[in-house]
């Protein structure tokens, strides 16, 4: 007769000592049921893989604690426990033999098992056989497999992240470095037009006026004259919204000088068509000025500088530009016979647009000031300060 199996016979009962087969049959039976329970119960536990580790466990312990009636769950994970009941005093000493065995290791009331990188410790208010070692070392085994799992899962989430928000921002620079192409595109085809607008229908209006003011001196007194004279302010005029058009394209970037360096155009230009001689000089730390706001003192420069050339009777012009103290201030002084007083009261009253109206207006608009004061040897200064920020 073969031997037999003493797991069959301790689950059959087949070799039991006992009066009642059955009794020992109904145990057995129901011990199978409570072990399939809680197999099931571990196993969705350790399905969690794609919730994290720290939620893996923590539903490990609870399937633990609730389906064996553990009166204490403990595990230890690379120094992170998750735990359930009171542990009892004896669960450190457990945890030590343990850790250092390398195996399941029982005592009276409660049972350890090594796991990846910490230790499972379990309290039974029953006595603890087999079966119940049996179970909690195949949790184990694959609390171990699923922990695995799950970090791996959580790296590759959090790779997958990383890879959706870089290629997030890798989409935000095409866009942008499109943008910043077209702007400039944009942006040269912009300044093409203004040069060959300064270099030919600016320089052409030039010539033309100074045409004019040489036939005008002439014969300054006859219609013809007069003709002429006014013929030549329709063409400074021309050549005054061209400047301003010249000035528009231009956007005043960085790479053509900024501020200082169209008004260093400015009087180039002005001794060109005049007889007068035109010096410019910058200082301070140039500080960044919204385009309006340089689109406004470059039309009061060039107020300024006209309103000498036709009523100061003045022989040089000096255009100054200086950045301190939170704001720009620009200068325009001359050597004429101009009256300061007379200047400053004229553009305190001024209503109409034109001359010293529009430098005040503009001034204004910009949260600034604009002042009529002697020059130290003789002339007028015309000073406008503007606060650093200001726009138009």
């Amino acid at each position: 007769m073969p031997r037999s199996d003493p797991w069959l016979e301790r689950l059959t009962g087949a070799r039991s000592s006992k009066q009642s087969f059955y009794a020992e049959w109904r145990r057995t039976s129901h011990g199978l049921d409570r072990a399939i329970e809680a197999l099931r119960a571990i196993s969705a536990a350790l399905c969690t893989t794609t919730s994290g580790p720290d939620a893996l466990c923590d539903a490990v312990v609870d399937a633990l604690a609730r389906h064996f009636g553990a009166a204490a769950v403990s595990l230890t994970l690379e120094g992170r426990g998750f735990r359930r009941g009171a542990l009892p005093d004896g669960f450190a000493a457990l945890a030590r033999r343990t850790s250092e065995a390398g195996r399941p290791v029982r005592q009276p009331g409660m049972v350890g098992l090594p796991v990846s990188h910490g230790t499972l410790l379990v309290a039974l208010s029953g006595e603890i056989d087999d079966s119940d070692v049996a179970i909690l070392q195949a949790v184990a085994n694959q609390l171990t497999v699923a922990l695995e799992n799950a970090c791996l899962y959580a790296e590759a989430s959090q790779r997958t992240r990383e890879l959706e928000e870089r290629n997030r921002q890798l989409e935000i620079a095409h866009r942008r470095l499109g943008e910043a192409g077209q702007r400039q595109l944009i942006s040269q085809e912009r300044h093409r037009i203004a040069r060959e607008l300064h270099d030919s229908v600016a320089q052409h209006l030039i010539s033309i006026g100074m045409n004019l003011e040489w036939c005008r001196k002439q014969d300054p007194s006859s219609t013809v004259g007069r003709q002429v004279a006014v013929t030549k302010e329709l063409a400074r005029s021309a050549l005054t919204q061209m400047r301003a058009a010249i000035f528009e394209l231009s956007e005043l970037d960085t790479q053509r000088g900024g501020m200082r360096g169209v008004l260093l155009d400015l009087a180039r230009e002005f001794r060109a068509i005049t007889p007068l001689r035109v010096r410019f000089r910058a200082h301070g730390d140039p500080a960044t000025l919204p385009l309006a706001a340089q689109h406004a003192l470059f039309h009061i420069a060039q107020e300024a500088m006209f309103n000498v050339a036709r009523h100061a009777a003045a022989r040089s012009i000096w255009v100054e530009l200086a950045w301190g103290g939170g704001e720009v201030t620009l200068s325009v002084a001359d050597d004429g016979t101009g009256d300061a007083r007379v200047l400053a009261q004229r553009l305190a009253r001024a209503v109409a647009p034109g001359g010293l109206g529009n430098i005040r207006e503009r001034a204004r608009e910009l949260g600034g000031s604009a002042r009529v004061l002697p020059r130290r040897g003789g002339g007028v200064r015309v000073r406008v300060a503007v606060p650093v920020g200001a726009d138009a």
